[in-house]
């Protein structure tokens, strides 16, 4: 399930993420849990793609952009779960 959404990411499909966080969400799967091991792992992917020369900037803001309409439908959940942001 969470592939899904991390494939979804990895290739720039925003419908399909949002399609995929919310068979997540329905599924009953923890926001944090969806928004780590989907959205952020495939982000770290997308950084390791870029760094080896895969993925160029078109690419890395083409997945941003996937993984921001992924958030916008999980963020009212991560709210609600009381998950905050990472401090850095």
């Amino acid at each position: 399930m969470f592939e899904d959404i991390y494939n979804s990411v990895l290739e720039g499909d925003a419908p399909g993420c949002v399609a995929g966080v919310k068979v997540a969400l329905a599924a009953g799967k923890d926001p944090g849990k969806i928004l780590d091991e989907g959205m952020i792992a495939a982000m770290a992917k997308v950084g390791q793609l870029f760094e080896c020369g895969e993925y160029f900037v078109p690419e890395m803001l083409i997945a941003a952009r996937a993984m921001q309409s992924g958030l916008k439908e999980l963020r009212p959940h991560l709210v609600a779960a009381d998950i905050k942001p990472m401090s850095v």
